[in-house]
């Protein structure tokens, strides 16, 4: 009877484990089988990103994972470089964020800033690590989440903190937050009490579309050109 019983628990064990390795079975772009439906991609950004961009080997929408990757491409080369010698990945991913051994103690937890019930389970993505989380299907603002653009904003953080070693730290950007933050976020704290929100956010604008570009240059001139030489 105890045999059978820890025979069992073994094949439990097991069966769970399989399943969780599931969870988080992700390939490099440079990896992905001729039959994936985002293997058309253009070889120079195939290059680029080769071993910075991590897809999961399960199902997930070919259209917007190809959309995101595309621009992450269109960054500068040098700082896409820097990106990659810095050993920064960017996982897309499907399902729920805390759903990784490396951010399932956030379950439950509500993220700074947020006052809206929201928790990190409904968060699409994170940066600031080494590992950018990014949703697939959530980049566009409402998605979960308040930016003009998700993948931007969250590879900003890692730009801010490895790459550059903490740029809210630096005096000329927090003199420039500092004197025009309240011109493009008025009233909004969550831009006003973080520098480095501000900084991911307008990191954001500036490589979304021409349209934002256009925005950060007219509003807040300073941070334009700051984000112009940041490369």
């Amino acid at each position: 009877m105890k045999k059978s019983l820890f025979t069992l628990l073994i094949f439990v064990v097991i069966l769970l484990f399989s399943r969780t390795e599931a969870m988080f079975d992700f390939i490099f772009l440079k990896d992905l089988p001729p039959s994936s439906p985002i293997a058309d991609l253009p070889i120079d950004t195939k290059e680029q990103l080769d071993t910075v961009i991590l897809l999961p080997t399960g199902e997930f929408d070919p259209i917007e994972a190809k959309t995101i990757i595309q621009r992450i491409a269109a960054l500068p080369d040098p700082l896409l470089k820097k990106i990659e010698n810095h050993k920064i990945k960017i996982q897309l991913f499907t399902g729920l964020l805390t759903d990784f051994p490396s951010t399932k103690h956030l379950k439950g937890k509500i993220p700074r800033g947020y006052t809206n019930g929201t928790v990190w389970d409904d968060v699409p993505g994170m940066g600031g690590g080494t590992i950018v989380f990014v949703k697939i299907g959530a980049s566009d603002y409402g998605n979960g989440h308040g930016s003009i653009n998700l993948e931007l904003h969250e590879l900003a953080h890692s730009v801010d903190q490895i790459v550059f070693n903490g740029i809210r730290f630096n005096k000329e950007f927090l003199q420039i937050w500092n004197e025009e933050v309240n011109d493009l976020f008025p009233g909004e704290s969550y831009f006003i009490n973080y520098p480095e929100e501000y900084f991911a956010e307008t990191f954001a604008m500036f490589y979304t579309d021409r349209n934002t570009k256009k925005i950060l240059q007219e509003r807040v001139p300073k941070t334009y050109s700051f984000l112009q030489q940041l490369y």
